[in-house]
């Protein structure tokens, strides 16, 4: 694996999927605050129910076409709503994409689909519906406000990697060049937003727990990755006083057995699935040690789709 290499061959679904989660984390972000805004629909013009595998009815109005051919997509007020329950929908608005690449200096040549060679640019049209409600339209300056004087960091491998720079690129255009900086370390990036106060930022940390793999010039794939289960503390004092964590580890787990240290210096075979548990359970150990949830929101990222399947599907 080589999850910084720039030469290699651009997927498409991992920059689907690094767009739709920082929609859908925005989308969560925001939604209580729109749910106060947003008008009551009108009855007149209403679709049908749609009834839920849970008895939830969401009631969607569509108003007036705007100018640019999209429709508005009202809500109707609900408490809670599954934003992760949901499929895959073609949207050939002016709404999407969200951000051009060319727009986006930040991007790695990895993500660039288009810069790569790719001939169409459709598969960008594709945004998430949630099944029982509607995501509100992206705006970046309401993004901003809500990050105002805080910390959200990504971390984990180059997927997360690849979704802090996506939200980069979704914020990046309305700040003007000498209100932000970026700037790449050994195991973080950091994009700062100087007049809010805020940053973006990502950790490396491929297994979460600490491993062989971690230093930066040990992340080609050029040695069989030994992790520590049980070891956890060396990343983890990098996240602490962070406003908004999300989390993810799937792609590095790619052996039928991991290589686990034991003692100082030998190491042992581990089933992969006994391996991936029993290093979840030190983060969420960490977790619950370590964080105050009355301050900071975790998230965790589930698995993405392994190279192996992302090549036979191009």
């Amino acid at each position: 694996m080589r999850p910084f290499d720039k030469t290699q061959r651009c997927n498409y679904f991992p920059m689907l999927t690094i767009v739709t989660f920082s929609t859908l984390f925005f989308g969560f972000f925001c939604y209580n605050q729109y749910m106060k805004t947003i008008p009551f629909p009108d009855f007149k013009h209403q679709h049908p129910f749609q009834e839920s595998s849970n008895s939830t009815y969401v009631q969607l109005q569509e108003t007036n076409k705007a100018d640019d051919g999209d429709y508005e997509r009202i809500v109707s007020p609900l408490e809670e709503c599954d934003i992760f329950t949901g499929e895959w929908v073609f949207d050939n608005g002016s709404s999407h994409p969200l951000y051009k690449e060319d727009d986006c200096e930040f991007l790695t040549d990895m993500v660039t689909c288009l810069k790569n060679g790719r001939p169409e640019s459709l598969y960008q049209k594709w945004r998430w519906q949630p099944r029982d409600c509607s995501l509100p339209k992206f705006e970046a300056n309401l993004l901003l406000e809500k990050l105002r004087g805080k910390r959200l960091m990504f971390v984990g491998d180059f997927i997360n990697l690849n979704q802090m720079l996506s939200m980069v690129c979704m914020v990046q255009s309305i700040i003007p060049p000498e209100k932000k900086s970026f700037s790449y370390a050994s195991y973080t990036t950091v994009f700062k937003m100087k007049d809010y106060n805020a940053t973006l930022e990502f950790y490396w940390a491929p297994f979460l727990v600490e491993s062989n793999v971690d230093p930066p010039t040990m992340r080609y794939g050029t040695v069989v990755p030994v992790v520590k289960l049980e070891s956890i503390s060396k990343h983890g004092d990098n996240w602490k006083n962070v406003d908004y964590l999300i989390f993810n580890t799937y792609i590095w787990w790619r052996y039928p057995t991991m290589k686990a240290l034991n003692g100082a210096t030998d190491s042992v075979d581990v089933d992969q699935n006994v391996a991936y548990e029993r290093a979840l359970k030190s983060w969420a150990k960490w977790v619950e040690e370590n964080v105050d949830s009355n301050r900071t929101s975790v998230f965790f990222s589930s698995m993405s789709p392994t190279h192996m399947k992302l090549k036979q599907a191009l």
